[in-house]
């Protein structure tokens, strides 16, 4: 298996340790989830929870990569919409640890964001 560099180590300890913004509902896959395979990457939100949120501001990242022109996004009919989905189907990852975030901005500029960590480990 792979080793974790310090680097990417420190930064993932940083990361599970930052307040998830309420408009976070879910990630997946799951915060510390081990599994030998990931179908997707993603987050669920709830704009109408917290401050208010920029929609088109949203940002997906797969080990530091900006996939968010890769993923899929859908969201409920209200307007504004108050339900909001993003996630990003991989072609394989690498056994190990990996690191996902998402972003956003919020209406007065304020940028939220949240890590979390996953690995895949060997079947």
């Amino acid at each position: 298996m792979k080793q974790v560099s310090p680097i990417l180590l420190s930064f993932l300890l940083m990361a599970s340790s930052a307040p998830r913004p309420p408009q976070l509902l879910e990630v997946f896959p799951a915060e510390n989830l081990a599994q030998t395979s990931v179908e997707f990457v993603g987050a669920a939100l709830n704009f109408s929870l917290g401050e208010e949120a920029e929609r088109g501001s949203v940002q997906l990242f797969v080990d530091g990569v900006d996939v968010t022109k890769q993923a899929q996004i859908s969201g409920t009919r209200d307007w504004p919409q108050s339900y909001y989905k993003i996630s990003y189907t991989p072609n394989s990852f690498e056994l190990g640890i990996h690191c996902a975030e998402i972003r956003f901005r919020t209406t007065d500029g304020t940028t939220k964001s949240y890590s979390w960590s996953f690995s895949i480990k060997s079947p």
